[in-house]
């Protein structure tokens, strides 16, 4: 999904955990936990949370979608944000 939504992605294992920049920023990051996986994008000051599906980290600056074994996620609505969020980077 990260490579279609970003075609010049590059891929990067920082602490264990798969970094995507593009022109040398980072876009995305996923991290693996005991009961999920969380998708995070990043420059995203400007993207709404979602309760219950999108939610801030920090200062806002980075979103996280957290998803459950089981639990529907629409992957075009999460490429959308990433999108959003890479389009200036």
């Amino acid at each position: 999904m990260v490579g279609q939504t970003i075609p010049a992605v590059e891929e990067r294992l920082q602490y264990g955990k798969p970094h995507y920049l593009k022109n040398g920023h980072y876009a995305a990051v996923i991290a693996v936990a005991k009961d999920k996986v969380s998708f995070m994008v990043f420059n995203a000051t400007d993207v709404p949370e979602v309760k219950g599906f999108l939610r801030a980290m920090g200062n806002g600056e980075r979103k996280v979608v957290d998803i459950r074994e089981g639990q529907h996620v629409d992957y075009g609505v999460v490429a959308g944000i990433l999108e959003e969020t890479a389009t200036a980077l």
